[in-house]
């Protein structure tokens, strides 16, 4: 059997993704750019090696992005920092840009959601047979350190694959694909518990329940009872359970104690509580263009000792690239909303266009918590976001 060109640059695709989502392969030059050349090589070459020149708002918002970051170098705090996310930057913009021209249906778009599914399992394969899964609790005390890798990045990954298995398993009929996907639910599910993220369970929870919700339009009062009977039973296992408690549960009660001052708040939310305070307070000496991307970690260093980023994505760009970059960067993402929102009360939204939108919901609200502007997984979702809304809007399938 002949395999063509464009069959071929889906593995070269898988594989960028692959190294892409791991760490320590994004980490090895070798593999970073030859993954990333590859998919550019293919790419055009499925295409004959023609030169699109069609610009459409997410490519727009792309650049004006990616511009206010490279004008942030003249002025960062340390310009190393900011030059080796900006060449992040341009590898995921170009590879994006390059995926945005390739889907024009929904076939395409499922196709792509596929790929991307491929190589969340090759990660998390990949962390299964690598890591030591008690290190990640042990973390969580610091009575161990996990390398390049964070339980919070694996467990969101994870959440997504959740979230996107769902929609494959209402949408494939072929029997020994869906025993498949059945068959590779618990390795999510056991990452889960081994990384303990609040984050990652958060998004499960809500991503299972939306999920849930949106597929049965005509049944509101019968989901709203189901969702907060199965949210109440999850919460009281995980309270009640010693080894869900142990690995899990004290981190959420936590977070709780300290959203709503009843309880004692763990060492980690206070500390992340502490970095957004560092944040508000440098922004407002430099609200219109910051210190340069990728430079929150020079302000966190002399004001708590710590060289690292703020762990939520607002406060990263605001410092990075004031408000100005924040306004360029968010103003998608509203856009993006506002259409969804306005579709689904309009009309009957696709099952499609809706899981999307929960992913793009859920990694936006993580926001609070995650610094992602750079991250593959994020860049993915906010493209199958408006591929999928565009559909709704041309074709209303």
């Amino acid at each position: 059997m002949k395999i063509s060109i464009k069959q071929i640059s889906y593995l070269a695709i898988v594989f960028f993704f692959s190294v892409a989502l791991n760490p320590e392969w994004s980490a090895n030059p070798i593999l970073w750019w030859s993954s990333f050349f590859s998919v550019v090589l293919l790419i055009s070459a499925s295409n004959h090696f023609r030169i699109s020149l069609k610009t459409n708002l997410f490519k727009t918002w792309l650049i004006a992005f990616g511009g206010i970051c490279l004008i942030s170098v003249t002025y960062a705090l340390n310009r190393s920092f900011s030059i080796d996310t900006i060449k992040t930057l341009v590898v995921l913009f170009i590879s994006l840009f390059l995926i945005d021209d390739q889907i024009r249906t929904k076939e395409e778009l499922e196709k792509y959601m596929k790929l991307f599914l491929i190589s969340l399992f090759i990660m998390m394969i990949y962390v299964i047979f690598n890591l030591d899964l008690n290190s990640f609790q042990l973390a969580q005390h610091g009575e161990a350190t996990t390398g390049l890798w964070n339980g919070n990045d694996i467990g969101m990954k994870c959440a997504l694959y959740v979230i996107l298995i769902l929609y494959s398993l209402s949408n494939n009929k072929k029997l020994i694909i869906r025993l498949f996907l059945l068959i590779s639910l618990p390795i999510p599910l056991n990452l889960l518990y081994y990384t303990a993220s609040r984050k990652a369970i958060l998004m499960v929870v809500l991503g299972v329940s939306l999920f849930y919700y949106l597929k049965h339009p005509n049944k509101k009062i019968r989901n709203l009872i189901v969702i907060c009977l199965g949210l109440y039973l999850v919460y009281n296992v995980m309270m009640n359970n010693k080894d869900l408690y142990n690995a899990i549960g004290w981190r959420i009660e936590g977070a709780l104690g300290l959203l709503n001052k009843s309880g004692q708040a763990d060492s980690s939310a206070l500390l992340r509580a502490k970095y957004i305070e560092v944040g508000i307070n440098a922004w407002k000496q430099a609200p219109i263009l910051g210190y340069g991307i990728d430079n929150f970690r020079i302000i966190n260093l002399h004001a708590t000792g710590h060289l690292t980023y703020s762990h939520n994505n607002f406060i990263e760009l605001l410092v990075g690239v004031g408000g100005i970059g924040f306004l360029i960067y968010y103003s998608y993402y509203i856009k993006l909303l506002f259409d969804y929102i306005k579709m689904y009360f309009k009309h009957h939204t696709t099952q499609i266009l809706n899981v999307t939108a929960i992913c793009f919901i859920l990694m936006f609200v993580m926001h609070f918590a995650v610094v992602s502007y750079y991250a593959i997984e994020q860049g993915l979702i906010i493209l199958f976001m408006s591929k999928a809304i565009k559909l709704n809007k041309d074709f209303d399938f």
